[in-house]
């Protein structure tokens, strides 16, 4: 596929599914479903989404491969509130893929019509308890290390339970389960022989205009295919840190820090991960735009059968806008510099631009591509050096049920990949609309 062609296909579709959420403006104030549920028992509402996203891609596994499809996503909601601290609460799903090339698709595109949430809620989240049993969505932090990875097709729930305690500016969330497995033609169940434990903490006021997250995640795996190759028992221990806060004169920061300890497959696993980032916005209060620098680094380990596991597991976290707007890298064995600024436009209206430049963190490791090894060096003597990728994306809140966001990222191959490789460019174009009814 031409990636010309792809872009005028996707700015096509952009200008039609934005005129076509202009059309019902007789409802400015919200979706059709506030509509729908004023005429309902104030215990029963209703809601949805429905989402499309269409993606060209070229420069697939760094060769001369391209692929333009859809991505479409339908989530009905139901809630039932019998009291105000009892909670039912479902959301079915049908999420599908049109015109891709790889077939069938992966369980991240396409899972049609499945229960994606069902849980019991006792307790609200304002209160200082609250139980919620079932089926649920786990979201903590900035998601890289537990998140419901929206951007997916299909997104990540777990059969959890999940504890609340919240007192002041001091809260603890304790849960336990089991992350949900995608299964196409059957009713999605828990990922067979997995168990994930964990505590997450936000405590707001111990430092000044500062929030801070200590967290320690424990996830156990039966049948477990370590890096070494051998299957055995997982027991992976993540203890981590995450700080942000504002400063004086308009500068903000964040930082985050995972250590993982544990077993895997005979194997002690010894690995980490960090992030740091400090942003600044400038005094003008129409576009309100905010530069900001940030680098990330995960750990990796060169022999796979040493008996020792040194390659970061980032678990259950998103990489969407993250390590780059191609969301190709994983959070394994990475070494990323990233700088950029975002402004508003006009009302509704945001842009954002960033250039990224990616390492090996261990030039005798592999390169990890959604999690899996796709080029490696002997002896490291291809170099450390992945590449550098510019983005641009735009954000257009066109009323309070569309959003529309376009975007495009480009990695350019450096050493490592011109050496291991065809070494093509790999680029995205995207257009991603979402309706709320």
């Amino acid at each position: 596929m031409n990636p010309y062609r792809g872009l005028i296909l996707l700015l096509a579709y952009s200008a039609v599914t934005a005129f076509a959420a202009d059309a019902p403006a007789a409802n400015p104030a919200g979706p059709v479903s506030s509509v729908v549920n004023q005429g309902l028992p104030s215990w029963l509402r209703f809601g949805g989404e429905e989402r499309s996203r269409m993606e060209n891609l070229t420069g697939e596994g760094f060769k001369s491969v391209g692929d333009l499809y859809l991505l479409n996503r339908l989530r009905l909601d139901m809630e039932v509130r019998p009291r105000a601290w009892f909670t039912f609460h479902f959301e079915a799903q049908d999420a599908r893929v049109f015109g891709q090339n790889t077939l069938p698709a992966p369980a991240s595109q396409k899972d049609p019509m499945s229960l994606r949430v069902g849980y019991v809620q006792v307790g609200t989240e304002e209160g200082p308890l609250m139980l919620r049993a079932g089926r649920q969505p786990l979201t903590f932090g900035e998601g890289r290390v537990l998140t419901d990875a929206v951007w997916s097709n299909v997104g990540r729930t777990f059969d959890s339970a999940r504890l609340t305690v919240h007192h002041g500016g001091l809260k603890v969330d304790f849960f336990s389960g089991a992350a949900v497995k995608m299964d196409t033609p059957c009713f999605d169940e828990p990922t067979p022989g997995e168990h994930f434990d964990g505590a997450y903490g936000s405590w707001q006021g111990l430092v000044p205009n500062a929030t801070l997250e200590p967290y320690v995640l424990w996830r156990m795996e039966q049948g477990y295919k370590a890096a070494s190759g051998k299957i055995g028992s997982l027991s992976e221990k993540a203890l981590g840190f995450r700080w942000v806060g504002k400063l004086p004169l308009r500068f903000d920061y964040g930082a985050e820090v995972t250590d993982e300890v544990g077993s895997s497959a005979g194997s002690q696993v010894r690995a980490w991960a960090g992030h740091a980032t400090v942003g600044y916005t400038l005094p003008n209060q129409r576009y309100l735009p905010r530069f900001f620098t940030e680098v990330n680094r995960a750990s990796g380990h060169a022999n796979a059968k040493d008996g020792l596991q040194g390659d970061y597991d980032p678990l259950f976290g998103g990489a969407h806008d993250k390590y780059g707007l191609t969301d190709l890298l994983t959070w394994t064995n990475l070494e990323h510099w990233r700088t950029g600024f975002g402004w508003t436009v006009r009302r509704g209206v945001t842009a954002a631009v960033a250039y990224n430049s990616f390492w090996l963190a261990n030039p005798d490791d592999s390169l990890y591509v959604g999690g899996k090894s796709v080029a490696r060096s002997a002896n490291g003597a291809a170099g450390r050096y992945i590449g550098q990728e510019p983005d641009v994306q735009a954000f257009w809140a066109l009323s309070r049920s569309t959003q529309i966001n376009v975007g495009y990222g480009r990695l350019f191959p450096g050493e490592f990949l011109v050496r291991t490789t065809a070494h093509v460019p790999y680029s995205i174009v995207f257009c991603n609309v979402a309706q709320r009814f």
